[in-house]
């Protein structure tokens, strides 16, 4: 009876695994929502409608496993049947509920971020009923590994077929057929590329390594895809931003107890222990995946009609340093990292700009100010305009004031701290060439609600 409850509970803790992976992401899209926030039944019924087209790719797969189409061993026969026999008729269930959204809720789906949203999330909910079945077949050990490798593919493949929506409804492709031919071509051969290296036998273990490599690739593309549906939103407003602390803690905080989970269940199951499934080489790169993922896929720099090109590099840069003949290296994951929340909360606020003491005077000074613009200068540098009022607050001057970004960025924790620069020789200074040094440094400044 104890074992037979033991089997039972295992099951229920797998099966909630598979959820609450997907819950990581689905809130992930919640937090990147900034300026008209879904509403949660959608989300619900798009995952549940993602769930049940699971039963469409069985469908499908099962028509073609039942012709002669099938995996031979041969590299082009095999990558042929991943692309064409699974990928072509997984994307297709995948689409299905976000094609039934857009029928029933067109309304909902009014910014280019939406359908990137709804379809991903039709994603998660696929990916979750295959996660089931996953886990339920091969225990815990796979868990932390399809929760971030495989979960992510199925967002991104399905996304591609977003961009095609994207680009004929907000930049007025004049061919919709064949856009939605290509993309969605690209969505299957994505997932088929994917997951070919896993499953053809004499690539082993080279497909591991071409799929993490496939998968950081990704990783900078949809940073890049989701950037561009913000930057094209119909109701961009400067005042709103990504809190990027918020998405890193949050889903770092989220795969943590993933692992724990998993690492309890490895444990209470007769594996090794926890210490040792922590340091296992698997687990230390799976790790690291996370992290990267997650610091990447926070960083926007968002700017008004601005489309980026997408590029294919790594979301992150190894930085070598010889110091003193003795060679060290770092890697710095791509974007911004400085979290533009705290300044864009003063966006055009009034508050007070409290200058920093030098040590020989200890008074601090403070002046009233208004943000009234934001500005991307050279290498798209963020700056603000603002408007700085004297002591009598009867007259104002204007200044840049241009965050800082390395060591310490806040005041008390809370402030941030700007530089004050003076433009006043500078008569093109809005001009996207214009360079730092192009400008009169005043002094540093933090600041702070009225």
């Amino acid at each position: 009876m104890i074992l037979y409850f033991a089997s039972y509970f295992m099951q229920f803790l797998l099966s909630f695994l598979a959820i609450f992976i997907a819950w990581i992401w689905v809130d992930y899209f919640r937090m990147i929502d900034i300026y008209e926030r879904e509403k949660p039944i959608y989300f619900f019924i798009t995952f549940l409608l993602g769930m049940a087209a699971v039963s469409i790719a069985f469908i499908g797969e099962g028509a073609v496993e039942s012709s002669s189409f099938r995996p031979t061993g041969g590299f082009m026969g095999d990558l042929l049947y991943c692309v064409l026999g699974i990928g072509v008729i997984e994307e297709f269930a995948k689409l299905v509920p976000f094609i039934i959204i857009l029928m029933l809720f067109k309304k909902e789906v009014n910014e280019p971020i939406d359908y990137f949203i709804y379809i991903a999330i039709s994603a998660l909910g696929f990916s979750a009923a295959e996660n089931i079945l996953y886990f339920l077949n091969h225990g815990p050990s796979i868990v932390l590994g399809r929760s971030i490798l495989s979960t992510f593919t199925h967002i991104f493949s399905t996304s591609l077929t977003a961009c095609g929506f994207i680009i004929y409804k907000y930049r007025r492709h004049r061919h919709p057929l064949a856009l939605f031919i290509l993309f969605f071509g690209l969505a299957a051969l994505s997932h088929g590329f994917f997951d070919f290296w896993l499953l053809h036998e004499s690539t082993r273990p080279l497909g591991l390594l071409v799929d993490i490599l496939y998968f950081f690739i990704t990783i900078s593309v949809f940073a890049t895809i989701l950037n561009n549906a913000l930057n094209y939103s119909t109701f961009f407003s400067f005042k709103k931003v990504v809190n990027s602390q918020l998405v890193v803690r949050r889903m770092l905080i989220y795969y943590i107890i993933v692992m724990v989970i998993q690492i309890v269940m490895s444990v209470a199951g007769g594996g090794s222990s926890g210490i040792e499934l922590i340091l296992l080489p698997s687990s230390v790169a799976i790790g690291f995946i996370i992290v990267v993922a997650v610091l990447r896929l926070s960083r926007f720099k968002l700017i008004p009609g601005r489309w980026n090109n997408v590029k294919i590099e790594m979301p992150f840069r190894v930085i070598l340093h010889d110091h003193e003949g003795s060679l060290t290296f770092k890697i710095a994951v791509r974007g911004d990292s400085f979290n533009e929340s705290y300044v864009n909360a003063f966006y055009e606020e009034n508050f007070l700009l409290v200058n920093i003491s030098s040590k020989k005077n200890t008074t601090a000074e403070y002046n009233r100010a208004y943000i009234e613009k934001k500005l991307f200068l050279y290498k798209d540098e963020t700056y603000y305009l603002a408007r700085i009022y004297d002591q009598g607050g009867n007259s104002f001057k204007y200044r840049l004031l241009k965050p800082k970004t390395t060591d310490i960025t806040l005041k008390k924790n809370r402030f941030p701290i700007v530089a004050v620069l003076n433009f006043d020789d500078v008569p093109d200074y809005d001009k996207p060439s214009t360079r730092p040094g192009d400008f009169v440094f005043e002094n540093w400044a933090y600041l702070k609600p009225v």
